[in-house]
């Protein structure tokens, strides 16, 4: 873990938009053909001081360290499932140092603060262990290559 890790709301943050939009972009966007600039209306939504969407950001002192999103919806196929904990990104060089750990878990708190309960998110199956670890339940299993996960905040 870092000692001077800070998360902070991107909206009180924007100089962290561009790292972000960024990181996003690689990890899932441009493999599908998706322009950097669509990352960043998403993102930008965030600036709107709502709870949902909101970004939120890891950063020591001035250097960014990852990002998690609230959005209403992370997949058009299960409108059922709503809010969802969205885009969780680590950079490369700062992974398993509990950032992510600490991201999620704020991302719980301003949603359990905003009474969002349940809680989604999909990811690759290999993460299956490291979400459960962090109390996540798998609900659905292996679908188009990812699991869901549900967790009901305030638990």
């Amino acid at each position: 873990m870092i000692d001077s890790l800070t998360i902070s709301d991107l909206a009180d943050t924007p100089q962290y938009l561009e790292e972000a939009a960024k990181g996003i972009w690689l990890e899932w966007w441009k493999e599908e053909g998706h322009p950097i600039e669509d990352v960043h209306k998403e993102l930008q939504a965030s600036f709107d001081k709502t709870t949902i969407p909101t970004t939120l950001i890891a950063h020591d002192q001035h250097q960014f360290l990852g990002t998690v999103t609230l959005v209403r919806s992370d997949m058009s196929k299960r409108p059922q499932y709503t809010p969802w904990l969205a885009s969780l990104w680590i950079s490369p060089a700062h992974r398993g140092k509990g950032i992510g750990a600490r991201l999620v878990n704020e991302l719980e708190k301003l949603a359990w603060n905003s009474e969002s309960t349940p809680l989604y998110l999909f990811a690759k199956l290999s993460l299956r262990s490291y979400y459960e670890k962090l109390g996540w339940q798998c609900i659905e299993e292996d679908v188009n290559g990812v699991n869901i996960f549900r967790k009901h905040l305030g638990q």
